[in-house]
């Protein structure tokens, strides 16, 4: 197997986040944001802290640069403050093969670090192993719900897409970042997104024990 082969697969949910160095913090006094370790926020590592059998969580979206990353670290915040922690992991993917390996969204990662939310390294597309791993999967718009239904063959847990989440009458996927009307700001539409995934990730916060009972 090719060291390109062996990049395609790499585990799902690996002990340190995709795109971030490994090392020592003996001989490193700053993270790659250049926050000093003494800064970071505890909620910032506590997805390296799962037992070996965590309830796996995958949040998919078209191009995997903003709203899955996003949604993903707003989970891990949430289940880090709640009795699951060490108890679930959670992921993002992208579902389109041109967005793989992009840097984050630097729109979303502004607005995302004012909120304390650190985003960090590339978007990384969904392979067959990606959501053959996954427990649960979470399209957050069109595209990833049909790439959900096309692959549903490959898919061992639940989908359960994101306006499932949401109250009733919601939308039920997150609107696309990049494609909005002219009398839509930027400004309001990434307002728009953050709200609902804070609102939707705190909702499935509430579900989660029914997910694992009926499962």
């Amino acid at each position: 197997m090719t060291n390109k082969q062996k990049r395609n697969f790499t585990p799902l949910f690996p002990n340190f986040p995709i795109g971030e160095k490994v090392s020592s913090p003996l001989k490193n006094s700053s993270t790659p944001g250049n926050k000093p370790v003494s800064d970071i926020h505890p909620m910032d590592l506590n997805h390296r802290y799962q037992t070996g059998d965590a309830f796996t969580i995958l949040f998919l979206s078209k191009r995997g640069m903003s709203r899955s990353p996003l949604a993903r670290e707003v989970l891990r915040e949430k289940i880090g403050k709640s009795p699951f922690f060490g108890k679930y992991r959670v992921s993002s993917r992208g579902v389109t093969q041109a967005y793989d390996q992009c840097p984050i969204d630097g729109n979303l990662r502004t607005y995302a670090d004012k909120l304390g939310y650190v985003l960090q390294g590339y978007s990384r597309f969904a392979t067959l192993p990606d959501i053959a791993q996954a427990d649960l999967i979470i399209p957050l718009d069109h595209e990833s719900d049909d790439f959900a239904k096309v692959h549903k063959q490959a898919i061992r847990g639940k989908v359960r897409t994101f306006g499932t989440f949401l109250p009733a009458g919601s939308v039920p996927f997150l609107e696309d970042p990049y494609d909005r009307d002219g009398d839509v700001t930027t400004d309001e539409r990434y307002y728009d997104i953050i709200q609902n995934i804070k609102l939707g990730c705190s909702k499935i916060i509430q579900a989660l024990p029914s997910l694992i009972l009926n499962g």
